[in-house]
Formats: C-alpha cells, structure tokens, sequence
C-alpha cells in the first residue's frame, strides 16, 4: 500500500474545508492536483472517502472512520519541528552545571541568578571534586567551571579569567591597616592554611619558602570558603581567591593585595561540541561577568575571551586590572 504524506493532508484539507477549491488554498496545490491526490489515495485504500453533491465533497462511512485515524498522526507530525526546536533548546531539561566548591559559595550562584533572568531553562548544579580522580561526572554536564590546571577530565580545558590571590585578615588585625600586604609579614602570623592536596597549598608554600619563610598553621582546611570563616572568627590570616575572600567582606573579613602577586587561573570544562550551544555559550558569558563583577580588579578577563583558541568566547568585554 501507497499513502503519500501529501496525499494525507489533502484530504485533511477537504474535510476541513468541505470543497476541493478551499482545500487547495489551505495546502497551496491546484484543483487538479488536489483531484488526483484524493483519487490515488481511494485507489491505494481501496474505498471511497467521499460522496458528491454539488460543489460540495461528503465522507463517507469510511472515510470519517479513516479520518479519525489520520488527523492524530497528521498532528503529530507537524509537531516534530517544534519537538526538535525544544530539543534544540533545551526546553524541558536542565542546564547542567558542575563547580569546584569554592566557586560554588558565590559566583556560580551570581552567574546563574543572572542567567534565569533571561532565560526560562531551569538549572541543575553539580560539585566537581578533583580529588576523585577522572572525573565521571562529565558526560551529564553542560559546562564545568574549575581552576586551571586540572587534568581529571577529558574534557576541553579553556581558561577564561586569572585572579590574584589576597590577603584575607580579620577586620581588627594590625595587617588590615596596610594597603599592600608582603607575605613574610602573613608567615609570622597564626595561618588558616588549605590542606596539601589542594591545587593553591603548593603555590603558596613555594611563593614563601623563595623569601626564605614558613607558614605556622593554627588549622588546615580543604575549602577556601572555611578558612575565610575562620578568619571572621579571628582565628588566624590566610591567602585566598578574591571572589572568595570578597564575600566574606563586611563579615569580620578584609582583603587586601600581596606585595608579591600570585595568581589562579579560572577555566570552563566543556565538551567541544557544546561550544555552538547558544544557551551553554550564554551561561559562559554569565559566569564571565559574574567574575568581573565580584572579583572587581584582583581578576583579569579580556586576553582570554578575545582569544581566537575558543571563538564561542571571543568578543566577550573583558575587564582587566588597571
């Protein structure tokens, strides 16, 4: 058996319309054309689908009976464009996205706050842990927002901002009268330091011991966001990233710069063919001005999303330390 989609809805068109001239006008085709594509669907049935009189076309028995079978497929049919669109789109399924925990305290709350005021997708977000080894969670992600280097995942790798890690004080601390901060001055201090397998622990033990120092630990954390909360309790003093820190300001915190910068480089995690994802290239954006805006001058943006290495970036306004 034969049936031609176009067949199909001419014959919609007819009993919708009652005559072959209306059907004609609602499917774009000639009387003609209409003519035969009726006939060679009776032809192909092998019954009548409908009765003269007049002007006027009349189902049949069989062709109501027909028709009622039709008309839900018809529908459902013309319903892929919109079905694929909304795939497309991601109506329906959450934007999926995944942090290390010290961005998930403040900027990734910031970005997506940003990100639902202009879109109705609605948000799943996940922790991305670097201790786990490779990690798993990447085929369920849409972006990943993480500190670079971070080699557990294969994934694409894309830097977007560098950061300049502060001094966080408490607010009654003699160091919190400086503008500038060196780090021996932080050495002689009771220190809230971050655990050894930490991607900063290292960076800044080597920053000390090339002046020729060490730091007293009072405590040792693995999130950046505690030992902040350790410094409002006047506990000790630590290093930070700014986002982080800045938080914290007006909550027993203060921040201040190193005399000697040391720096934390942001960078998404994405597949890369995400990257001709509107929605997922807006969600960057956000996550980017969330970082301008929070970080203020402590973090750099514009070398990194004008670079031609990930043009899903590229003319992003970058804002950099003056």
């Amino acid at each position: 058996m034969d049936i031609r989609l176009e067949w199909l809805r001419a014959f919609r068109a007819i009993m919708q319309a009652g005559t072959v001239t209306s059907a004609a006008n609602i499917v774009l085709r000639t009387q003609p054309q209409i003519s035969r594509m009726i006939a060679g669907l009776e032809a192909s049935l092998g019954f009548q689908l409908f009765t003269r009189e007049g002007r006027r076309l009349i189902p049949t028995e069989d062709g109501l009976r027909f028709y009622g079978h039709i008309e839900p497929l018809l529908i459902n049919f013309e319903g892929l464009k919109d079905i694929a669109q909304d795939i497309k789109e991601r109506r329906g399924k959450p934007l999926v996205v995944a942090a290390e925990p010290f961005l998930l305290h403040s900027l990734i709350p910031e970005a997506v706050d940003a990100m639902h005021r202009v879109t109705e997708v609605g948000f799943a977000i996940d922790l991305c842990v670097r201790e786990l080894g490779l990690w798993m969670s990447r085929s369920n992600v849409d972006l990943a927002v993480v500190a670079l280097p971070f080699t557990q995942s294969d994934m694409e790798r894309v830097a977007f901002a560098e950061a300049e890690l502060v001094a966080s004080l408490p607010e009654d601390h003699p160091l919190a009268d400086r503008e500038v901060v060196d780090i021996v001055d932080l050495a002689g201090e009771p220190f809230v330091a971050l655990r050894p397998n930490t991607l900063l622990r290292s960076q800044i033990d080597l920053a000390l011991m090339r002046q020729g120092g060490a730091f007293r630990p009072v405590m040792e954390t693995g999130s950046g966001v505690t030992a902040c909360s350790m410094v409002a309790r006047g506990v000790g003093v630590s290093i930070s990233d700014p986002i982080v820190a800045r938080s914290f300001v007006g909550h027993g915190v203060v921040m201040r710069p190193l005399s000697s910068p040391m720096k934390l480089t942001y960078g998404f995690l994405v597949e890369p063919a995400s990257t001709i994802n509107p929605l997922i290239r807006k969600m960057a954006m956000c996550v980017i001005e969330a970082v301008e805006e929070l970080g203020g001058d402590f973090v750099t943006t514009a070398p990194f999303v004008e670079s031609r290495a990930f043009p899903f970036l590229a003319g992003t306004a970058g804002k950099g330390r003056p």
